[in-house]
């Protein structure tokens, strides 16, 4: 399997009904009430072959909930991008959406959890259901 292959399946699970119920149903934060959430699974991205993996716990909620892509546009995102892109990893340093331009070399990221969890806190079951993912 590709990993465009795998993103693909990662974009379309429903496996956890806690975590779709609350993606899905999240009230916007005022100070993105005008910006559309895609309110889905936030797959890996970066250099297929990197030498460095980040994995982050899970999305946040007004931040990879938001955009679709994890790390992008919320105070996590703002300190590791530029650490990043200090180090060489990525070519600026901001994410602020999916299609702001952001490329990473020698660096993938990722999520252990794919959706956001209530309170940044995934089940047991919610892990074990996207284990295969990472595999």
């Amino acid at each position: 399997m590709t990993l465009s292959e795998l993103n693909q399946i990662v974009s379309a699970c429903r496996k956890c009904p806690r975590l779709v119920e609350y993606r899905e149903t999240l009230p916007k934060r005022s100070s993105y009430k005008d910006e559309a959430y895609l309110r889905e699974p936030a797959p890996g991205y970066g250099d297929p072959k990197a030498r460095l993996l980040i994995l982050g716990l899970a999305p946040s909620a007004h931040g990879g909930n938001r955009t679709g892509r994890i790390f992008t546009g919320d105070e996590s995102a703002r300190f590791l991008m530029k650490m990043l892109y200090q180090v060489g990893f990525a070519n600026q340093p901001t994410s602020f959406s999916r299609g702001d331009g952001l490329k990473l070399s020698g660096c993938y990221i990722t999520a252990a959890v794919k959706c956001a969890p209530p309170e940044n806190r995934p089940l047991k079951e919610e892990c074990d259901n996207c284990l295969p993912y990472l595999k």
